[in-house]
Parts: C-alpha cells; sequence; structure tokens
C-alpha cells in the first residue's frame, strides 16, 4: 500500500506508558507488528513532551526505547527502532531552549515540533530562529491539523524560507481527521510543500486506517514528487 519512501516512519507513539499513545508492552509489540506488516523497516518513535501534561526527557524515554528493543528482538518483530520526541512549542520548550538543554534529535539533527491545537504561539519566529541557531532542523508536526491556519499557504511558504520542514500524517491524508483536514494535507502537498511523511500512530484505531486504501491513490504520486526525506533517515 505504501510507497518505498514511506518505509520509514519519523512521527509515532509507540513507546508504553509514556503519553497518550501505547498504553503498555503488549500495546507496543501489537501497534509495532502491524506497521512491520505495512512495511515499515524503521520507526523512529516521538512520544510528546508537553509541559503541564507529558515531561518526558531522555531519562524516560530512552529506558523505554531499550526495553521495547528488547521485547521486538525477543518476540522475532524484524524492526529497526529508534526515539526523539515531539515537542510542544510553549513556555518550557523555550526554557529548554534557552538553558542549552540538548534536544532529543531524529539522526542528530532533527527536531520534531507541533504547535497547539487553538492558536499559533505568538512567539513562533523567535523559536525556529533559535532552533537554528542552536544547530537543529525544525521540522513542523502535522501542519494540516492547525485549522486556523488551513487555506494560509503563504504562512507555510514563509516557514519553509525560513528553514522549517512539513510533516504531514499519513493518516489525514486518509481522512481520519475529517475532510477539511484531508483537503489541507493534499494541498500542501500539492503545492511541494511537504518533506516528510508520519504516521503518527497512537493506538489500533490508527492502525486499522493506516491499513486501508488511500481514498485518493495519486496522492502517492504527488508525494513522490515532492522532497520526502523519510527514506534518507
Amino acid at each position: 500500500m505504501h510507497s518505498d519512501t514511506n518505509r520509514q516512519d519519523m512521527h509515532s507513539h509507540l513507546l508504553p506508558g509514556l503519553d497518550d499513545g501505547a498504553k503498555d508492552m503488549n500495546d507496543s509489540l501489537s501497534l509495532i507488528r502491524q506497521l512491520r506488516e505495512l512495511g515499515y523497516t524503521r520507526l523512529i518513535t516521538t512520544p510528546h513532551i508537553m509541559s503541564g501534561v507529558w515531561y518526558n526527557d531522555a531519562d524516560t524515554i530512552l529506558p523505554a526505547l531499550d526495553a521495547v528493543r528488547a521485547e521486538t528482538e525477543r518476540a522475532g518483530i524484524d524492526v529497526e527502532l529508534d526515539a526523539a520526541a515531539e515537542y510542544l512549542v510553549d513556555d518550557y520548550f523555550e526554557s529548554l531552549l534557552e538553558d542549552k538543554t540538548p534536544l532529543l534529535t531524529i539522526n542528530s539533527k532533527y527536531v520534531l515540533v507541533e504547535f497547539p491545537f487553538l492558536a499559533l504561539p505568538v512567539t513562533y519566529r523567535s523559536v525556529f530562529f533559535n532552533m537554528k541557531m542552536a544547530g537543529y532542523e525544525p521540522i513542523l508536526a502535522h501542519p494540516e491539523r492547525y485549522t486556523y491556519l488551513h487555506g494560509q499557504l503563504d504562512f507555510y511558504h514563509e516557514l519553509q524560507e525560513a528553514g522549517v520542514m512539513l510533516q504531514v500524517n499519513l493518516l489525514s491524508l486518509h481522512g481520519y481527521y475529517g475532510t477539511r483536514v484531508q483537503k489541507m494535507a493534499t494541498q500542501l502537498v500539492n503545492a511541494g510543500l511537504v518533506q516528510f511523511t508520519g504516521t503518527d500512530a497512537h493506538h489500533q484505531r490508527h492502525l486499522d486506517a493506516l491499513s486501508r486504501s488511500l481514498p485518493d491513490a495519486s496522492v502517492l504520486t504527488k508525494l513522490g514528487d515532492a522532497v520526502i526525506k523519510n527514506e534518507g533517515l
């Protein structure tokens, strides 16, 4: 169902008990096994880091990664597992940057961030600038899901000019979050603004959706035409 460029996933919530993703080790193994059956050979899972909700860091994420790696090997699931994080752009994240706290990265340089779903952070420009100055390459998770930015392709062109990359959820292209989000995801793909795709898999309902064929199969071709960087991770 997926093209080869999508066989490395860089956005998911597969570590047990750390956020609103996998609940326990059995849950983790079930989701990972199903992703492997869909053709994914490498999974970079990204637990939420969100002040007041999930205070994850290397001390919670890396031991959980080691445990899941050991269990997948024991279960005979042939998949490469890594972990980074999905940081909410909030005061806490800004404090991490200010304190020069090492961030959890994808391939030593990419950092996955998300905006709040209610409103654009007023400091987003300085946050991205400070990330770049610290040597990080920011990736904005699921831009199609921020309804307050729907239809604003100019905003995303501006982000790209500032060196911010965009990651669209495959679930959005499946219509999982509704037709408005699906339409925005398609617009971003058609505009050539998408560099990464991610499953953003949290639970079984997401896997059920990912297992079905895309409503618009031509979108895979369009994704292939965009500069999809998953394969280089």
